[in-house]
């Protein structure tokens, strides 16, 4: 139980362990489960949250620290077995897994059905349930490293509340949910890796579905604690630190009414790729595989990012943009075997020119905020004004929003007018985007005390009478840090 297992173990309750809001979600999956799959009964349950960014975008994959928290919206799946599922296994070609989701209307849709034996991940196909396979394969590869994994026939029955391709991380959560369903399902338990070991797999997985990301997400569906954000840092492997945030303020999310799928659009490949040609250039250095801009940063000899972002201003052209062979040229190599080394995706082969100077400001300056964050929540109930730490933390979440709308070009109109209605007409201290951006949610950090004030205002003058956006209900919402992942076992 929750008390007998160590902290950095992900988490398995019992029946008895289940108390709070998610009660009545897991209830009705398991009537939805039962009532799909021939009246049976799952065996367990999986649950992994979404999560705001409060500061920290775009610099987890260059090996920068990132400051997210959970949220209390999440994926469920509910697991079981066909009563022939683990009988006769020696006699058996091939198994399946049935994947089922329950829709908006709150009904099971079509079961999609599968072959479980070393499952593939469809790029071209981008529908939901290619994210359960980047999870299982995950898993899939991890245990062939030590001998392989059973045959098994499994049901998945999947819900959730995080809105889709909303910078809410709904699809980091989904691979990490069924991540933890294929370790349950496959071993009997999930002691083969802690939440740091099962996040690493989760960011590894994901990138299955084409889109080469970091490991934010993921780290923090695994490793959130309630009541806490968490530092995360990658320069050298995974390492989580909680932070308290000052008492007294909410964190608020609010939708733009657009969506983006950063699978299925170039963007966010061609920002990756932008920054690793940054990094060399700025660091001279051809040898390493992997070359971030952290590491161009100790290159360049010094120990802050915000130093190594006015280096980046005097070395790297703002205008024109850079081409490949000019970067190839700078660097003594063949343009080939650069892009063989930065440029791995479709989307940044696809780009003519690119923007060195401004990518690499941005992520030298937003790690530095980070920092800088991280530090004055350090400072909230030692005595210092907390008013006057809170103003601090908005001042920095503004700065960042306006380096991802005019460095990173990851914001859009809609979100730019969100935020500046957010701090305009609703008092917030601090907006941003969060998430990849290009469309979905911003966070914004509002005094306890004003939190009602600030959704009704900030709805009527963004939502307008009707209060929709895009033909839909205008999304806001209070969050507080949520806990992380954890399987809930049933017998």
């Amino acid at each position: 139980m929750p008390g007998q297992q160590s902290e950095d173990a992900i988490p398995v309750l019992s029946r008895l362990d289940l108390l709070g809001n998610h009660t009545a979600a897991i209830e009705s999956l398991l009537t939805h489960y039962s009532k799909t799959f021939d009246n049976s009964e799952p065996a367990f349950v999986a649950r992994a949250p979404g999560r705001v960014n409060l500061i920290g975008e775009h610099i987890d994959y260059c090996g920068y620290s990132v400051l997210p928290m959970a949220i209390d919206r999440h994926i469920l799946i509910a697991v079981g077995y066909p009563s022939n599922a683990r009988s006769n296994q020696n006699e058996r070609s091939s198994s399946t897994l049935r994947i089922c989701h329950i829709d908006s209307s709150d009904r099971p849709a079509a079961t999609v059905t599968v072959e479980a034996d070393g499952v593939a991940v469809d790029k071209e196909n981008l529908a939901w349930h290619q994210y359960v396979l980047c999870g299982f394969r995950g898993v899939q590869d991890y245990l062939l490293k030590g001998g392989g994994f059973p045959q098994l026939d499994i049901n998945l029955m999947v819900t959730g509340d995080i809105p889709s391709s909303s910078g809410l991380s709904s699809s980091s959560a989904l691979v990490v949910c069924s991540a933890l369903v294929a370790m349950r399902a496959y071993t009997g338990s999930l002691s083969l890796l802690d939440r740091r070991g099962m996040a690493s797999l989760c960011a590894t997985a994901e990138r299955y579905i084409g889109t080469e990301g970091g490991g934010m997400d993921q780290a923090i569906s695994l490793c959130a604690r309630p009541g806490q954000a968490m530092w995360i840092n990658f320069k050298s492997g995974l390492e989580t630190r909680p932070v308290n945030l000052p008492p007294g303020y909410s964190w608020v999310v609010a939708h733009c009414g657009q969506v983006l799928n950063k699978a299925a659009t170039d963007q966010f490949n061609q920002r990756v790729a932008e920054c690793r040609l940054a990094a060399r250039l700025l660091s001279k250095n051809t040898d390493s595989a992997n070359m971030r801009l952290v590491d161009a940063q100790d290159a360049l000899g010094v120990t802050q990012p915000g130093a190594a972002a006015d280096l980046a201003a005097q070395r790297l052209r703002a205008e024109p943009p850079y081409s490949l062979a000019e970067v190839a040229a700078e660097l003594s190599v063949e343009s080939s075997a650069l892009s063989a080394i930065c440029l791995t995706s479709e989307a940044a082969k696809r780009l003519a020119g690119f923007q060195l100077h401004q990518r690499a400001l941005h992520v030298f300056n937003e790690a530095q905020r980070v920092l800088d964050f991280r530090d004055a929540c350090g400072r909230a109930g030692s005595g210092d004004n907390d008013e006057n730490l809170a103003a601090r933390l908005g001042e920095l979440m503004n700065a960042s929003h306006q380096s991802c709308s005019e460095l990173y070009n990851c914001s859009c109109p809609e979100l730019d007018r969100l935020c500046q209605i957010c701090r305009d007409v609703g008092g917030a201290l601090g907006s941003r985007l969060t998430g990849a951006g290009w469309g979905g949610c911003c966070v914004s950090l509002v005094p306890d005390s004003g939190v009602e004030k600030f959704l009704s205002s900030v709805r009527d003058a963004f939502a307008g009478p009707t209060g929709l956006v895009g033909g839909r209900p205008f999304l806001a919402f209070a969050s507080s840090p949520s806990t992380g992942a954890y399987l809930l076992e049933l017998n």
